[in-house]
């Protein structure tokens, strides 16, 4: 990898049309950036490397390749820098994804408010869990940053005190129903078990402040849950827990909404819920 490293450096002769070994050796680049097998990545980019400076396009597939597949971020971004394309989504994404691989949140929120993506707090704690799965994983890309950012946010938003009791069984239709209610973001979290790997080790579950994310309703249940939803504005809570392998509601931080949400997952499971459903809440929970 050093040497690669410093074929790179050394190679910034003026940008001139590549030969067709060089062209050859761009495309094979371009095919093993489909896989980004490490292994692959740095015999295809070793190749390339002799015609680094020459080509605006092999330059971005290089910094690509460095930053994003090699894990050397600082040395990928320099050339994806020297070679802005924001026009061209693959370089927006390879540009984000080596920002958030470098660490620095002030380079991330950067280069996410120049692609036009509405404000993340890339001061959130979990960022750093995130970066280190990203330079342990180059298949995970800048959605995962996000989406662990937003909504570590908002379950991080949970009140901790002054819940209201609820006694419902629930199932995971709370979760389908959501949208159809005016949610504009779901989430899902429980609290950490004494089995989870720590948020270092780059695997497991994603901890937020308090409790750790789940991707989708959990089989088998455990012993306690929280689901929650906003509409932008609003939001609610419901948590839950487990009872003789059942799922019930036991306490919420908004009783009205929750009761309101509630009501709209037993709709659902009627005749034509799903009509039944967006009428009656085509305002949301919060405007009945």
């Amino acid at each position: 990898m050093w040497t690669l490293l410093l074929w790179l450096a050394c190679n910034n002769a003026p940008s001139t049309e590549l030969p067709p070994e060089g062209v050859l050796a761009r495309e094979k680049m371009a095919q093993s950036l489909q896989d980004r097998d490490p292994s692959i990545v740095s015999q295809t980019a070793k190749e390339a490397s002799v015609w680094e400076g020459k080509d605006p396009a092999l330059d971005r597939l290089l910094g690509d390749a460095l930053a994003n597949v090699l894990m050397h971020p600082a040395d990928g971004l320099r050339l994806l820098e020297a070679n802005p394309l924001p026009t061209d989504s693959d370089w927006v994404t390879a540009h984000l994804s080596a920002t958030m691989r470098s660490g620095d949140t002030t380079s991330m929120d950067a280069a996410w408010t120049a692609a036009g993506h509405p404000a993340l707090n890339f001061n959130h704690p979990v960022v750093h869990q995130i970066v280190r799965r990203m330079l342990a994983n180059p298949q995970i890309g800048p959605d995962m940053m996000a989406n662990a950012i937003s909504s570590c946010s908002l379950l991080d938003t949970q009140p901790q005190v002054g819940r209201k009791p609820l006694d419902q069984r629930v199932d995971p239709d709370l979760l389908k129903v959501a949208p159809m209610v005016g949610a504009t973001q779901i989430v899902i979290g429980r609290p950490p078990f004494r089995g989870d790997p720590e948020p270092t080790s780059s695997r497991g579950p994603i901890y937020c402040s308090f409790k750790v994310l789940l991707n989708e309703w959990p089989t088998p249940l455990p012993k306690t849950m929280t689901v929650g939803l906003t509409d932008g504005v609003q939001r609610v809570f419901i948590d839950i827990k487990s009872n003789n392998g059942e799922a019930w509601a036991f306490a919420t931080s908004d009783p009205d909404a929750a009761g309101r949400w509630l009501q709209a997952t037993q709709l659902l499971g009627t005749p034509g819920g799903e009509t039944a459903v967006r009428a009656r809440y085509a305002e949301g929970l919060w405007n009945q």
